[in-house]
């Protein structure tokens, strides 16, 4: 063999030697990288597998309603019990039943306690009553109880007296009534009749800028008292905005509609204990 041949040859299995080499060198790497990639990679969450729930573990894991009503104390000031509550609606649409007994439940308020002439309130609210206006006295606010229960003659009386006071000429006499009705209940529509409210000082307008108001505005709830008509929900009580009516319902109760910002009917229609119209 010729030395030619002998060195192609050799250069050949050099060539084949190398290419191997970087065959091999080229299959660790894709193989080293493939091993880095697994060991780097994070495994895939496994899917649940899919369950039946029975409606008695259904009903134990469900989840808490949206309501956000807050927890109140059971117990108010001088110990009253601040769960006490009257819902009792009257109003034009909600009228006394035709055997309503008036003076059901009475008592005579203390002369001390009042500045005008009615002087009886349902006995079971007057703790309440009694407690509040003693607590504004001792904060030197001078709240006295001005009209509280009415009868039904009274309040007939004051209705008339409205009604020809807004009545004019062009003026038919349901008309006028409707219009004296925003003002003055009828007769029978009146939170007078139960003696579950009252006006404190005066029925005027002016009652907003005293510090009786303003008193009331602050502590009314504490005692179980709402401001029965606000000027923004005369759509819905159809009466007046009165600073100076306030109505028992129940100390929590007032409180949780004072932070919903509702009148008594809205709040009883949140509750779904809203009475049917008459």
């Amino acid at each position: 063999m010729s030395r030619k041949t002998a060195r192609q040859k050799a250069m050949m299995r050099r060539n084949l030697f190398l290419t191997g080499c970087a065959c091999v060198l080229i299959l660790i790497g894709v193989l080293a990288g493939f091993a880095v990639k697994k060991l780097t990679e994070k495994p895939k969450p496994e899917k649940p597998a899919e369950t039946t729930v029975s409606s008695d573990q259904s009903e134990q894991t469900a989840p808490v309603s949206g309501d956000d009503t807050p927890s109140y104390p059971a117990e108010g000031p001088n110990g009253l019990d601040a769960n006490y509550r009257v819902l009792f609606l009257v109003n034009g649409k909600h009228p006394l039943p035709e055997n309503y007994e008036y003076e059901k439940d009475l008592i005579t308020i203390p002369q001390e306690y009042k500045n005008g002439q009615l002087d009886q309130i349902n006995k079971d609210i007057w703790p309440y009553m009694k407690a509040m206006i003693d607590a504004a006295w001792a904060d030197g606010v001078k709240l006295y109880v001005w009209s509280p229960y009415r009868s039904y003659a009274i309040q007939n009386m004051l209705f008339q007296k409205q009604v020809n006071r807004v009545k004019t000429a062009d003026m038919t006499t349901e008309q006028a009534e409707e219009l004296a009705s925003t003002v003055v209940a009828r007769p029978g529509t009146s939170e007078h009749h139960t003696g579950l409210a009252a006006d404190f000082n005066m029925a005027d307008d002016r009652f907003e800028q005293t510090e009786m108001f303003a008193w009331l505005q602050k502590h009314a709830a504490d005692y179980g008292f709402i401001m029965r008509y606000a000027g923004d929900k005369q759509e819905i009580t159809g009466v007046i905005h009165e600073s100076w009516h306030y109505r028992f319902v129940g100390i929590n109760t007032a409180k949780e509609i004072n932070r919903l910002g509702m009148c008594l009917e809205e709040y009883l229609e949140h509750i779904g204990e809203m009475p049917a119209d008459s």
